[in-house]
């Protein structure tokens, strides 16, 4: 790596009362002076980036040349090359901004989640970028920029803020990616941005409400949480119905009665409403917490002794994966250890995905092992869903999960969580409408309203080819017809491909 090369570490947090010290001193010293010596000094992480919130954590946007969080140093240079190999390159180009919370709180995705979300969103750059790698021609080019909103995306109004005024400018902002998860926060910052008119593509966001009948402006390449319910609901639908079973097939949930988490209460509503339409019976327990309340070990302390007071086949769990984890904690502890199956969303991802040494892991794989539960989940994208969905040559996944091993330099192991095939297809999906808002020969201007006007044309007839699947969308910027893995994940933090299922 050149001199030109080298990425810019993140800089120690600087303690409060110094900068409060030195921001009055220097103000008064020295006026307009004194403040921009302390924006660049004491508040400035980068070029685009700025200590935001009671964190002081790094908020902004970055070409790539900042480091949010270690975790991302790698993909953050190989996206950096790629950009500058853009600007070199003497074509025009435009820049999407990958949105998601790279400095991450207790609530959020791990960082290997993002990590491998952004690894994806880079390989769909490259495919763009080069006829040789996608076929989808090579004008305009694609700048990819990370933009991180702040733990639990709290951090969105300064963010957002600053995406505005990229605009169509100088920095040919045409769309945003990503979005993070399916929280408040979340919605607000789609809010603002469907507002200022900025195309958005969300790659894992799956709450229903996020999008509202007669609004435009976001998509998403991820099912809902009401495909995702439905689905499930479909495949225990079958269980009790199959035949000679000896005794009723018994389904209750657990959900989550925080509302301030907006994948939990989508999850449970749209579970309710598809089992009312399929002709689920579900025994309604009363099972609940509240994720945003203390003593939650505690309450799932109770949960797992009311559970194991009459085993159920399948509980619903209509929560997050960190939150399932608390419960087989619980249900491991002895005089419960009762045999069910917990049936839940795509965010299960979040059982095994906090940061803890290999010791730990060990350990708690144990304790899953005795709390004799079985995990089965939908998940939004899974290697092994299209080995055979596509017809003929037309699959893309093999080339994908070249480029994955070749390019990042990770194993097919990877890629079983769908977070990396996901993050690609969200950024391809934008890139196809780009490039046709350029036309035929590459030239047109491409702008956030010609960029929109050509993702409304991604319907039926004309799909986008992902990794994760077709790519279609309905009139409120949804996918259609799009089937779902059904994935057993494991106590070793495997994930056991089952079966496709549909909505």
């Amino acid at each position: 790596m050149s001199d030109d090369d080298q990425l810019v570490p993140p800089r120690p947090r600087p303690r409060t009362w110094l900068r409060a010290a030195v921001a009055v001193t220097a103000a008064a010293a020295l006026g307009v002076g004194g403040y921009r010596a302390y924006d660049a000094v004491l508040v400035r992480c980068a070029d685009g980036v700025r200590e935001q919130g009671p964190l002081d954590e790094c908020v902004g946007v970055t070409d790539g040349s900042y480091v949010f969080d270690a975790s991302l140093r790698d993909i953050s240079g190989q996206i950096l090359a790629e950009n500058r190999r853009v600007a070199k390159s003497g074509k025009p180009w435009v820049s999407v901004a990958y949105l998601q919370p790279m400095t991450t709180g207790a609530g959020d995705r791990g960082r290997d989640s993002i990590r491998r979300e952004l690894e994806g969103a880079y390989l769909a750059q490259r495919e763009l970028n080069d006829p040789r790698r996608g076929g989808r021609g090579d004008s305009p080019q694609i700048k990819l920029l990370l933009a991180n909103s702040g733990a639990g995306s709290r951090q969105w109004r300064p963010l957002v803020d600053q995406l505005k005024e990229m605009k169509d400018g100088d920095r040919h902002l045409v769309a945003v990616a990503g979005l993070g998860q399916s929280r408040r926060t979340t919605q607000q910052a789609i809010d603002a941005l469907r507002e200022a008119r900025i195309p958005m593509m969300g790659s894992t966001v799956t709450a229903d409400a996020i999008n509202r009948p007669g609004q435009t402006g976001f998509w998403r390449v991820a099912a809902t949480n009401s495909d995702q319910a439905s689905a499930a609901v479909r495949h225990l639908r079958a269980l009790q119905k199959r035949p000679g079973q000896q005794h009723p097939y018994r389904v209750t949930t657990i959900r989550d009665r925080s509302e301030q988490d907006t994948y939990s209460t989508s999850l449970y509503r749209s579970f309710t409403e598809a089992a009312k339409r399929h002709g689920l019976q579900v025994t309604d327990l009363g099972l609940a917490y509240s994720s945003t309340d203390p003593a939650t070990a505690n309450a799932f302390s109770s949960l797992a002794d009311r559970v194991c007071a009459d085993p159920p086949d399948a509980v619903y769990f209509a929560g997050r994966g960190r939150a399932l984890r608390v419960f087989i904690e619980a249900m491991a502890a002895a005089g419960r250890r009762c045999p069910t199956t917990v049936v839940t969303g795509d965010d299960v991802i979040g059982v095994f995905d906090v940061p803890e040494s290999d010791e730990a892991r060990q350990a708690f794989r144990k304790v899953w092992e005795r709390s004799r539960l079985t995990v089965h989940h939908t998940v939004l994208a899974h290697p092994d869903q299209w080995t055979n969905a596509y017809p003929g040559a037309d699959n893309p996944l093999p080339q994908f999960r070249d480029a994955y091993r070749q390019d990042i330099r990770r194993t097919d192991a990877e890629l079983a969580d769908g977070q990396a095939m996901m993050g690609h297809d969200a950024l391809l999906t934008l890139g196809v409408a780009i490039r046709d808002g350029a036309g035929r020969q590459g030239s047109g201007p491409v702008t956030t309203g010609s960029t929109r006007q050509m993702l409304l044309q991604i319907s039926g007839s004309k799909p986008v080819y992902g990794v994760s699947g077709p790519v279609r969308f309905d009139d409120r910027g949804d996918p259609e017809g799009k089937p779902l893995a059904l994935v057993e994940l494991r106590p070793d933090g495997s994930y056991a491909f089952r079966k496709v299922v549909w909505p």
